[in-house]
């Protein structure tokens, strides 16, 4: 590994989920040490989050309690010595008691407990260099991480490695039973409404069933050694016209004279931009709730960009011209319009980069929406890496006739699969993986607005 590939890997973000008794905890920790990162246990923190909840005498089933306590507690996590605090009390063996684990799964399922959680852990992960692991991690919590692993364990060898903790700390366990428990844990976990376990797409699969702990420590390290030397590769001179990085004049002077005017109009401003030195495209993917977004988002890319616009747009004698200049391409709304995703797959692979919004329409109320599956459809066919976006302030700027508003956009860290990683043929594997990637890149969305607003 060369110096530039150590570096980037020095600031990776390594995301572990699984089942329980896969193994990620023990497996994060290796992996940190090895890489020289900073390991987050998230589970433990729901973990602490259950055994405040026990001690207060709060059901598990009372998501409001559960909320309001998550929010005022002071959850510490010490990666350097594995320790975990609450309210400044060690509770490092008292949250791996048996009752807490009963209970922690229907805990952990209120969104309200989540989102607080997910808030907390999403500023360690901003930070980089650190090795997060819990259920959803690469799915929800930090969806663009570098590396993002899924561990898989048939039951009973999940069962074994759990009784012989258990009985390590003394407790005597029947592995039928822990089986049972676990079977349990893994249903309510792969069901809930928030944050359920999945299987990131574009993860790394590493089966753990026979596995020893130095062989799972070694599938992860050799993955984020991979995925570090694939970022470094793509520092490369220009190697042509073709080249995904290059903009031709005209198009550099429009995106200069947006810029220009948006920030004199709106007060325009760019936080975390992307790096332009890349030798890869990219869907470029940011929210929706005016028409200025796609001039706005536009104008902050140092990129060629093609554009989905609605049909109608293009009968606009004038409208059309300037739409047809600026890469726009037609796409009929109210179903699936497959000549337009053709068409916009079809760019993806030639080497073009392209917006698409991942809610698919405006967002009239100024929130997030629900994510359509097209962005998953064009990341997972093509395989081109993914740039969440965040557009703040476009939303009734017609009423801000006495003020200057002021428009900000964010741009994401890149979501890019595994190396190697291939679609599978099984058509509903698929379709379910589309939906489940459109889901990340709105939750990376979700995740900029939090940074920037604070909430």
């Amino acid at each position: 590994m060369n110096a530039r590939a150590a570096s980037i890997l020095s600031r990776f973000v390594v995301t572990i989920d699984g089942p329980a008794g896969s193994g990620k905890s023990t497996t994060a920790r290796g992996v940190a040490r090895a890489l020289g990162l900073v390991h987050l246990d998230t589970g433990a923190m729901y973990r602490a989050v259950t055994l405040a909840a026990l001690r207060a005498g709060i059901a598990p089933d009372d998501g409001g309690a559960l909320e309001r306590l998550a929010g005022r507690l002071g959850v510490e996590l010490d990666a350097g010595v594995g320790r975990v605090c609450l309210d400044g009390e060690d509770v490092t063996e008292a949250i791996r008691e048996p009752e807490v684990t009963r209970h922690v799964s229907a805990v952990s399922a209120h969104a309200g407990v989540r989102r607080e959680m997910v808030r907390r852990q999403r500023r360690h992960a901003f930070e980089g260099g650190v090795v997060l692991e819990g259920r959803d991690t690469g799915s929800v919590v930090v969806p663009w991480a570098d590396v993002r692993v899924f561990l898989v364990a048939d039951v009973r060898a999940r069962a074994a490695r759990r009784a012989a903790e258990l009985r390590a700390r003394g407790h005597a366990v029947d592995v039928d039973a822990v089986a049972a428990d676990l079977e349990r844990r893994d249903g309510l976990d792969r069901s809930r409404k928030v944050g359920p376990l999945v299987e990131p797409a574009g993860a790394v699969r590493v089966d753990t069933s026979r596995c020893t702990i130095e062989e799972q420590v070694a599938a992860v390290v050799e993955a984020a050694r991979a995925a570090a030397d694939h970022v470094a590769g793509l520092h490369a001179p220009v190697t042509g016209p073709d080249d995904p990085r290059v903009r031709r004049r005209y198009y550099a002077a429009g995106q200069w004279l947006v810029r220009a005017l948006g920030r004199v109009a709106f007060g325009l401003r760019v936080v975390t931009p992307m790096d332009p030195t890349l030798r890869e495209n990219y869907i470029f993917a940011p929210n929706h709730v005016s028409n200025v977004d796609p001039f706005m988002a536009g104008c902050t890319l140092r990129r060629e960009v093609h554009y989905m616009a609605k049909h109608t747009l293009f009968g606009v004698p004038v409208l059309g011209a300037i739409l047809r200049s600026v890469h726009a391409f037609p796409i009929r709304r109210g179903g699936f319009d497959r000549g337009a995703m053709a068409r916009a797959e079809a760019l993806l692979r030639q080497g073009r980069s392209l917006m698409i919004f991942p809610e698919g329409t405006r967002q009239r109320h100024g929130g997030l929406g629900r994510a359509r599956s097209g962005v998953g459809i064009l990341a997972l066919r093509t395989g081109v890496p993914v740039i969440p976006m965040y557009v703040h302030g476009s939303l009734h700027l017609g009423r801000a006739a006495l003020r200057r508003p002021r428009i900000v956009v964010v741009h994401g860290p890149a979501i890019r699969l595994a190396p190697g990683w291939r679609l599978p043929e099984d058509s509903s594997e698929a379709q379910a993986l589309y939906r489940r990637h459109a889901h990340s890149v709105l939750c990376a969305v979700a995740a900029l607005r939090e940074r920037l607003l604070g909430s």
